[in-house]
């Protein structure tokens, strides 16, 4: 069976072209009455940004809690962010100083009174500061600033007080302290301020008490346990001194003056094992920290390991230079007749001046531009340039357009802060001009003032017993520099020309 095939009509072209016409303009009509297609950005969910105000709630609650290193951070983090309010500026600089940072402290207190010179508190912070650097009249000018831009700011009374105290005005340091606790009945650092009167007073049962008092506000703070055990140490109790100790190391196990205040009271009571212990914390803790050296060496010393005292005196000495360079505030340039010996300037006769400042986070050098003091004398022209490094004691001093001084006197250079074993301020001796103006010197600064003197006596006697007197005179000489009638380094002195067999004068 065959299937036939149906024939296919033959397509009509004219038909197709009308068809595709006509779908062309469907498809034209459609995208016409289409919608354009509208790109969506997606935009991410706003956040709030956080206020100066939140990051002083926040630091507060470290603060209340002991935490001061917690408190400081948060302030730096919102002084990053926030730099020119002021307000941050004060409470940063007291935490610092009170968590034993007075130098980074300052710092901190110059830029804020830069930033706003009419901020009381500002001035006020700045004045504890610099009082705990060692600045004491620079201290007792900012206090006054503040005074006189708010009488009634009671923390300022309180930083008055203790720089009254650090001058030796006992009196007015008990008034402004009082008016700091007038003024604001709970005002720990009046209360701390009181007690520190008290002590420097030698009334250390009263220092106690004001000390207790600030606790029962904040009973959280490391450094009144500290000024609390610092007194029952006075007081012959030495049990009572450990227990404040103890405690405030368990509030601030990083405080390197805490371990080493707790190993000394150790050492106090002949437990020379825990002592050990402690102070060498206190070294991991803070490797520059000269007093636990010492007290190290001490103990050493008491135990007649002289192998083990030596190198813990020479550190010791070593880190107290550090530290009393690293507090030096200026250098400036005086006019000086020419003499034999430079011991004290000539302050009216200062030409050139500079404020030394820390070049670098871990305040390893220091540097000032020297600029005139007067801008239109004979060295209006004049600049120069300073340089120390605080570890290694080195300075570069370099000077420009400077002229001739008059016939028979000299340029000399001062340290301001910075003074030498007798206590006089450190200089660079006579500078003279070169025929092009200029004037380049390199020194070193040391010995300075700042180690102990029985550093320097006992380590002198640790030499003498291990038969090196050639190392022990130059020890015992600077002891002498320090005290002239000191009977140990004079001792010392004497067995060694006895063991050498060279009469005594």
């Amino acid at each position: 069976m065959y299937l036939s095939r149906r024939r296919r009509k033959r397509s009509n072209p004219w038909r197709v072209l009308l068809l595709l016409l006509l779908i062309g303009a469907a498809l034209y009509a459609y995208q016409r009455v289409q919608p354009p297609e509208v790109e969506v950005t997606i935009v991410p969910t706003p956040t709030p940004t956080r206020s100066p105000q939140s990051y002083q709630i926040e630091a507060d609650g470290y603060y209340w809690d002991g935490d001061l290193r917690g408190a400081i951070a948060v302030y730096q983090q919102a002084i990053q962010l926030f730099p020119n309010d002021v307000s941050l500026y004060p409470p940063l600089v007291r935490l610092l100083v009170l968590d034993g940072k007075p130098l980074e402290a300052v710092r901190y207190g110059e830029r804020a009174v830069a930033i706003d010179p009419n901020s009381a508190p500002a001035w006020a912070t700045l004045c504890m500061a610099y009082d705990w650097v060692g600045w004491v009249q620079d201290a007792l000018d900012a206090c006054d600033r503040a005074v006189g831009l708010d009488p009634a700011y009671p923390g300022t009374y309180a930083y008055l007080s203790e720089a009254y105290t650090d001058s030796g005005q006992w009196n007015a340091a008990l008034e402004a302290a009082r008016t700091a606790q007038k003024l604001d009945p709970r005002s720990v650092d009046g209360l701390r301020a009181y007690g520190y009167a008290l002590e420097m007073m030698g009334n250390y049962s009263g220092a106690i008490e004001a000390y207790q008092k600030a606790l029962e506000i904040h009973p959280k703070l490391a450094y009144l346990y500290l000024d609390i055990g610092r007194n029952r140490q006075a007081l012959l109790n030495p049990s009572g001194a450990i227990a404040a100790f103890r405690q405030a190391v368990e509030l601030a196990p990083y405080r390197a003056d805490a371990l080493a205040q707790l190993g000394w009271a150790y050492y106090a009571i002949e437990e020379y094992q825990e002592a050990r212990r402690y102070l060498e914390e206190a070294i991991q803790a803070d490797p520059e920290y000269a007093t636990a050296y010492g007290r190290l060496a001490t103990i050493y010393w008491t135990q007649r390991n002289y192998e083990s005292a030596i190198p813990n005196f020479e550190k010791a000495i070593d880190m107290a230079y550090r530290a009393s360079r690293r507090a030096t505030r200026s250098f400036y340039i005086t006019v000086e007749p020419v003499q034999n010996e430079y011991t004290y300037p000539t302050l009216a006769r200062k030409i050139l001046e500079g404020r030394l400042r820390p070049t670098d986070n871990a305040m390893v050098h220091l540097a000032a531009d020297l600029t005139p003091t007067d801008g239109t004398g004979a060295w209006a022209a004049a600049r120069g340039h300073v340089a120390m490094n605080a570890v290694t004691g080195e300075v570069t001093l370099a000077l420009e357009r400077m002229p001739d001084p008059p016939a028979g006197q000299v340029y000399v250079g001062w340290f301001s802060g910075l003074q030498t074993l007798s206590g006089t301020l450190l200089n660079t001796g006579p500078l003279w001009v070169s025929s092009d103006g200029t004037v380049t010197a390199t020194l070193k600064a040391e010995p300075v003032k700042g180690p102990r003197i029985e550093y320097y006596y006992t380590l002198g006697l640790c030499y003498y017993y291990m038969a090196q007197c050639e190392r022990a005179y130059p020890l015992f000489d600077a002891a002498l520099q320090i005290d002239p009638n000191d009977a140990n380094a004079q001792e010392g002195i004497r067995l060694c020309r006895q063991a050498e067999g060279t009469p005594t004068p």
